[in-house]
């Protein structure tokens, strides 16, 4: 019994002594994020199981006495709790992960935030993460795939262009589409690629009316609102970022013949037109005059096809031996110099990169805090003399002067430089690179050669000499490389901006702030044209366009928020103020004096000089109310009078406003399913105005001065005035569902949306007796339309794998979108637009073109369907068939450029410090008419590129072929435009692929570093569609144009924070 009490108090007392020891074990380590390695101040540590615990230092160390067999719980708002086992060990260092759901709680929207769990309202966020996977030039490029309902172009490749974005559908026909942009809580008239991606915190699209009735008039297309970052409490960092690019075409031409196969081509093409056009000459006859052996027929001279094409032969053979009688091209013809004849390689420049440099500074206390950013961008475009070059500073300084002031300062300034393309109005000019290189044929090369030897010709300085294309039937003494070369084309653009505000706390749930904004932007654009080649010889010419736009907005808020209970409730109220001038000077002359100055003094003649201003000026009062009880039931409310300067002072006001609601099932206490996170059902409907792009003084009669009639000094009426003409209004209903499953693991949304506007505008045409001029009457606008938004948007995203070290996730948005208009003007049932076709039932983009039957399979010709229609444009009756393209009707076929479905594939790969994202875009459905297909698939004008497809055409009875026989004699009824060029818009683009590694903190301790890393980003890396060449996603209107297409960027880039 001895011995068992001695052996126990032995065993108590080591356990004792043992317990005693772990306690007395002191835990030391840092606590910082897994996202950028920054420290961590004030997180909270707790041993588990007991009430002692500590917080982190501004640097993000904690100190801790615990036994070696505890448990350390680590937790702080916005990141992921942890639980870790301390296992003897004396220092445990920790990486805690944001927690996706809490970091997204608070969300931006108009005049300011809003708790995730209590939004009523349907919008979207793009962190600054997301922005940061995509290093680009302008920021808006980041919203490409970024979220459902969001629409953005591809269109254009020039350095420094921003795509153009829709926010759920079309709203109107002749107003504006755009969405109204925010920046900083302020209206913002300037271009988006002043803003430097680097300073940018946030991208909140707002898109029903219960997040956009706050804007009144101007919020009926969406709101964007832009975040710039701040300092934050806690934290002196000091950052750099750096990125490399180089730039090629993400979009290659279209596949067009070769020059062997070109020449054959072109000899069918002729004898064809000999044989089945007016002069009939038998088709043995017409193939000896197309090879050139055959000179007369008939009492005609001729020539041969060599001639015809301004007698270019880029083989080792003669002439007449290139094409034998039977078409054939001979077998012995090698190309003397096939380097030369790619002009869409020519036009290309070396060095094409992109640059991008930021250096910031940010940090702050409990009472103030600042941010201090620096950057520069330099791109170089893959075209001939395209480039792109920005300085940008930001300065942010925000203080609590006292209690119960705090106040702000935000300032920002830009200058940049570019050279711009001469193809950046897709036209068919002989100076646009783009529309020269598409359809220039494969036998014209770019420089002078030896047409013995083809060697290049040089000039006495040893360099090659442009070829002008003086015999080329087509841009016949033009040179689209070498004008370029000697035109100017500049853009210098400067913006500063200021916003200050100040917040006084009159009660703690009662504040009023004021904020007080102007933007400043000035641009200078500047053309010169050359007196050697081109629009500008003999004399030479300069142009200069001075704009500058200035933006004042002054409002004063008043806000009551108060928690009672259960009971939270949040009123505001505000004025607002906000005025907008347009300041534009221009000035021209021509016949140049010394060469090399392309200021206006420089030249002799005055050509024009002209000068106005607009004004514009917006007052507002609105009203919004938030409650919500236990975070439970929610209400939203908001309301906003509008006085327009745009319109008549009789209709200049004009009221908009929403309601919505929203439960959080999951709150519920019946509702006891533990793995349903969140479980949000939301509806909103309001009333949203739309008055953009209908000028600045709509509804006056306007006048042109500086007429001159007869050597008489005058002016003329422009237009007649409408003093009822108003806003378009946008009634806007949504309903959507919002979830959260497995902590996390599965969420997203879906929700309904029906946006119907009413009003639409037309521009009524007057007959000429209302005063118009004898080219056209004149044409007056009235709200006399209307359409309809409708469709769904789905949204869901899922941690699909999260096993230790490795992590994926996805996520998976789409919308579905139907348009159609419900009332047209009484005397204009159908409105044709090109090929659209406006009319009831039908959206805004409904293709309307003759209907295209196939070709005749014993001559070759095209064929078309041809009816009786009524005046909308409905078919009457049995079809009948025609190859005159002018008997057939144009017609609705059932087609649109609006898609079934778009949207984006958001992939995130992680393992240890590796990360992986990948982003893919799709649509499904809608066409597109391929005009530049179309004007590759004859031809017409000999000295044209052909299209490959070229090759499948008509050429003797019995072909079974979609291609027409090839006739010059016949041109319009064989190419005329039809729905043969209609073709599939749908698509799927590797959109993004970034690749980042963090480098491990302990690495960056020895220089003093809190956090880096390095990666590799790909943007437009590839696109699959219907045609090679066909830029599908260039517009929403389904049409192709000659403009600079998408680059594919391939960077490298590094972040290092201390």
């Amino acid at each position: 019994m001895n011995n068992r009490l001695r052996n126990f108090l032995v065993l108590f007392l080591f356990v004792l002594t043992c317990g005693y020891a772990q306690a007395q074990t002191t835990v030391k380590g840092v606590v910082s994020s897994k996202e950028d390695g920054t420290a961590l101040p004030g997180v909270t540590v707790v041993l588990k199981g007991t009430t002692k615990g500590t917080t982190t230092d501004k640097d993000g160390k904690f100190s801790i006495a615990a036994a070696g067999n505890g448990t350390l719980v680590i937790s702080s708002v916005g990141y992921t709790k942890q639980e870790i086992s301390i296992q003897n060990r004396t220092t445990i260092n920790v990486s805690l992960e944001g927690d996706a759901q809490m970091l997204n709680e608070v969300l931006i929207v108009g005049y300011g935030t809003v708790n995730k769990s209590t939004h009523v309202g349907s919008s979207a966020q793009i962190s600054k993460d997301v922005i940061a996977t995509k290093p680009v030039a302008n920021v808006m490029n980041a919203l490409v795939g970024a979220a459902p309902g969001v629409q953005a172009t591809l269109s254009g490749g020039a350095p420094g262009s921003e795509p153009t974005i829709r926010v759920r559908g079309f709203g109107s026909l002749s107003a504006s589409n755009n969405a109204l942009y925010v920046v900083d809580g302020v209206p913002f008239n300037g271009s988006t690629s002043t803003l430097n991606p680097d300073d940018i915190e946030s991208i909140s699209v707002l898109k029903d009316a219960a997040t956009t009735a706050i804007y009144g008039s101007r919020g009926a297309n969406g709101v964007i609102m832009i975040t710039t970052k701040k300092g934050k409490e806690g934290r002196n960092n000091f950052n750099i970022s750096a990125s490399e690019g180089v730039i090629a075409r993400g979009l290659q031409e279209y596949e067009t013949v070769s020059a062997q196969q070109y020449y054959p081509l072109m000899w069918e093409v002729y004898r064809n037109t000999l044989t089945y056009g007016s002069l009939k000459v038998p088709q043995d006859v017409a193939s000896s005059i197309a090879s050139g052996l055959t000179t007369s027929y008939g009492g005609r001279a001729y020539t041969g096809i060599y001639n015809l094409l301004g007698s270019y032969n880029p083989f080792n053979v003669s002439p007449t031996q290139i094409v034998d009688v039977n078409g054939q091209l001979n077998p012995n013809a090698q190309l003397l110099y096939p380097e030369d004849l790619n002009w869409a390689n020519a036009m290309q420049q070396g060095g094409k990169s992109r640059k991008n440099y930021t250096i910031n500074y940010d940090g702050g206390t409990s009472k103030s805090d600042y941010f201090v950013s620096l950057g520069y961008t330099k791109e170089q475009g893959y075209l001939l003399k395209s480039d792109f070059e920005r300085f940008t500073g930001r300065v942010s300084v925000n203080t609590q002067a006292t209690k119960w002031l705090k106040t702000g300062l935000n300032l920002n300034g830009t200058y940049s430089m570019a050279n711009v393309d001469a193809g950046s109005d897709g036209g068919t000019s002989f100076i646009n690179p783009f529309y020269i290189s598409r359809f220039m044929a494969p036998i014209y090369p770019v420089y002078k050669h030896d047409q013995t030897t083809g060697a290049y010709v040089l000039d006495a300085n040893g360099n090659r000499v442009y070829d002008m294309g003086d015999s080329r039937p087509n841009s016949s003494g033009r040179h689209t490389i070498w004008e370029n070369e000697l035109n100017q084309r500049n853009q210098i653009r400067g913006l500063i901006g200021a916003r200050t505000f100040a917040t006084i706390t009159i009660l703690p749930f009662l504040k009023a702030t004021t904020n007080l904004s102007f933007d400043l932007q000035d641009t200078h654009y500047r053309t010169y044209d050359n007196p050697t080649i081109g629009d500008g010889a003999p004399a030479g010419r300069s142009y200069h366009y001075l704009y500058r736009t200035t933006n004042y907005t002054w409002n004063q808020l008043l806000e009551f928020d108060k928690q009672i209970g259960k009971h939270h409730v949040n009123v505001l109220g505000g004025h607002e103020n906000f005025t907008y001038k347009y300041n534009y000077l221009t000035g021209s002359r021509s016949g140049i004096i010394v060469d090399g100055i392309t200021e206006l003094p420089n030249f002799a003649t005055v050509l024009g000089v002209s000068s106005y201003e607009d004004n514009y000026t917006i007052e507002s009062y609105f009203a919004r109310a938030n409650y919500d009880f236990d975070k439970k039931y929610i209400l939203n409310a908001s309301i906003r009078r509008d006085g327009n300067s745009r319109f008549a002072p009789g209709v200049r006001w004009a009221n908009f406003w929403s309601v919505g609601g929203a439960y959080n099932i999951e709150r519920e206490d019946f509702f006891d399913v533990k793995w349903v996170d969140l479980l949000k059902v939301r509806a909103s409907y309001g009333v949203v105005g739309n008055d953009g792009g209908l000028g600045y003084y709509p509804y006056q009669a306007l006048y042109t001065l500086g007429r001159n009639n007869n050597a008489e000094p005058g002016f003329t009426q422009a237009s007649i005035p409408n003093p009822d003409l108003t806003w378009e209004t946008a009634n806007n209903f949504d309903l959507g569902v919002d979830f959260s499953l497995f902590k996390g693991k599965l969420s997203g949304s879906l929700e309904y949306f029906n946006r119907e506007t009413a009003g639409l505008i037309f521009n009524v045409p007057l007959p000429l007796a209302a005063g118009g001029t004898t080219g056209g009457g004149f044409t007056i606008p009235k709200n006399i339309g209307n359409l309809y938004n409708r469709g769904f948007e789905f949204q869901l995203t899922g941690d699909i794998i999260n096993t230790g070290d490795f992590k994926y996730s996805a996520t998976l948005n789409a919308t579905t979108l139907k348009n159609q208009i419900t009332k047209m003007p009484d005397n204009q049932p159908l409105i044709i637009s090109g090929s659209k076709g406006y009319s009831v039932g039908h959206s805004i983009y409904d293709f309307y073109l003759r209907q295209f039957y196939g070709v005749d399979s014993e001559t070759g010709n095209a064929l078309y369907k041809t009816n009786i229609l009524t005046t909308n444009g409905k078919v009457i009756g049995a079809d009948t068939v025609t190859t005159v393209l002018a008997e057939a009707n144009q017609r609705y076929n059932g087609t649109s450029s609006i898609p079934d479905v778009y949207g984006s594939i958001n992939n995130n790969f992680s393992y240890k410090n590796f990360t992986l994202s990948v982003q893919l875009t799709y649509q499904l459905g809608g066409k597109v008419y391929d005009s530049a297909y179309g004007s590759l698939m004859h031809g017409g004008t000999y000295g044209t590129a052909m299209h490959v497809d070229a090759l499948r055409r008509w050429q003797k009875a019995g072909d079974v072929t979609d291609v027409p026989r090839f006739d010059n004699g016949n041109i319009t009824n064989q190419t005329g435009g039809s729905t043969r060029y209609l073709t599939d818009a749908s698509y799927l683009m590797l959109n993004n692929v970034t690749f980042t590694y963090k480098i491990p903190s302990n690495w960056l301790a020895k220089i003093g570093a809190k956090n880096a890393s390095v990666y590799f980003s790909g943007e437009n890396l590839g696109l699959l569609s219907a045609r090679k060449g066909m830029n599908v996603t260039g517009s929403f209107n389904g049409t192709v144009d000659n403009t600079y297409n998408f680059n594919r960027v391939m960077s490298i880039g590094a972040r290092l924070g201390f």
